[in-house]
């Protein structure tokens, strides 16, 4: 079983080099540069790679799980399969996210048909319409994780993104589209298209109106770790607008700020580092989960 352990020549996951990783996670070590910060691995074969991510996808739903993000059979996180772009790795309808392992992980092709390969377990309808059309429109992005978040979901009735009002929003400055609409709930890959177009080029999030808000990213860590930002700061965000008054005026951070706070702090490179602690946690508290 490959493992986080495994470093050799061919690309990480996240796209980058190391060099290109240190320089955007901004740590500090010893003068010989001896001491380095943890970094994505890399593999010599794509069934390594997937083995790794896989790892991770199951290792989100655990982590998902102790967010307090589980609500039935509602919410899914996919991953875009490394050996086939068109296919992706999700979650089995009707298993706790705190039970998901490894061989849990199901494996759909582009028409939403269950594949050899992967455990033989149905899926999420509405799951596949949306994902299913956020990884054909944007190739740039392998993960996208959607759940019915408490502070997400009552944040979504205001059709609108969060305010830069504090340093954690700025991981999502110009980063947050809107899908001002609801049509009841997701049954078609039309409504999914039309998800994937409010998504629109650029941005790794969005909000859905009276639904919930999904996350997307280069890696799973990534796009999980971005759904539990923006989930707290949904959270804030209704916070901030219940103290505000006279006297009590929001200020906002000017748009010179937030753009170089995003940029150190919102990066793909910073989103993976930032969900490494709570794989550590999931892991260490049940190994099996790599199974």
């Amino acid at each position: 079983m490959t493992t986080t352990t495994e470093t050799t020549t061919q690309t990480n996951p996240n796209n980058g080099t190391p060099s290109q990783f240190f320089d955007e996670v901004h740590f500090l070590g010893d003068k010989e540069g001896k001491v380095v910060i943890r970094s994505p691995p890399t593999f010599t074969t794509a069934e390594e790679s997937r083995e790794y991510q896989k790892q991770h996808l199951a290792a989100a739903f655990r982590v998902f799980a102790k967010q307090g993000f589980d609500e039935g059979v509602a919410g899914h996180i996919s991953l875009r399969d490394p050996l086939n772009p068109h296919h992706f790795w999700i979650n089995p309808l009707s298993t706790h996210f705190s039970l998901i392992r490894v061989s849990d992980l199901v494996l759909v092709n582009e028409h939403g048909q269950v594949l050899p390969g992967g455990a033989q377990s149905p899926i999420n309808g509405p799951a596949f319409a949306i994902h299913s059309e956020i990884h054909k429109a944007r190739p740039d992005l392998n993960a996208a994780c959607h759940a019915h978040s408490v502070y997400g979901k009552a944040f979504s009735c205001f059709a609108r993104p969060i305010e830069m009002l504090y340093q954690d929003a700025l991981r999502f400055y110009n980063d947050l589209a809107v899908y001002p609409r609801y049509g009841g709930t997701v049954l078609s890959t039309e409504e999914g298209a039309r998800i994937a177009k409010a998504l629109g080029p650029t941005c790794r999030s969005v909000i859905l109106q009276n639904h919930g808000m999904i996350t997307c990213g280069k890696t799973v860590d990534e796009a999980a770790f971005l759904f539990i930002a923006l989930d707290r700061c949904c959270h804030a965000q209704m916070m901030a607008n219940a103290a505000a008054g006279p006297g009590w005026e929001k200020v906002f951070i000017n748009r010179e700020e937030a753009e170089l706070t995003h940029r150190k702090s919102g990066n793909s490179s910073k989103m993976w580092l930032a969900f490494q602690p709570y794989f550590d946690q999931v892991v260490r508290e049940d190994p099996a989960v790599l199974e």
